[in-house]
């Protein structure tokens, strides 16, 4: 019996290590994509800033969140600020995987949100609700 409560505590010891690692790793996507001047991230995207702070939505087809949680959370976001102070931008990462290996994207839903000079302010990775996303769109 105490050989099982060894291996349980080895196993979940394991476990703790591979999500810290994880997690260490998506901070320093994020610190790099936030300390880039985002140019490559325009590119990748065939767009340029336009002045506005923008929330860049990442979805697949299959993603039933993505649509039922996530795209209402943004239209309501572009609602509350209006079209002329926020410009959202769907990439669907299923057709376009080289954009979202840009932004760093690893799961879907994801969203970025960039400032008006297009630099990164904040990634998502997984559902953000409307009210953090006004929050970084504000500090941005």
């Amino acid at each position: 019996m105490w050989e099982r409560i060894d291996v349980l505590l080895a196993l979940a010891g394991a476990v703790v290590v591979a999500v810290l690692l994880v997690r260490a790793a998506n901070e320093r996507r994020v610190r790099r994509l936030v300390e880039s001047s985002g140019a490559p991230l325009w590119d990748s995207l065939g767009e340029t800033p336009d002045g506005r702070r923008t929330v860049i939505t990442f979805s697949t087809p299959s993603c039933a969140v993505c649509y039922q949680a996530q795209a209402p959370a943004v239209t309501a976001v572009e609602r509350r600020l209006g079209p002329e102070a926020v410009r959202i931008i769907s990439v669907d990462a299923a057709h376009r995987p080289d954009v979202a290996r840009a932004f760093g994207v690893m799961t879907v839903p994801s969203t970025v949100v960039l400032g008006p000079a297009g630099r990164v302010v904040a990634v998502n990775q997984g559902f953000a609700p409307s009210g953090r996303l006004v929050e970084q769109l504000q500090r941005a």
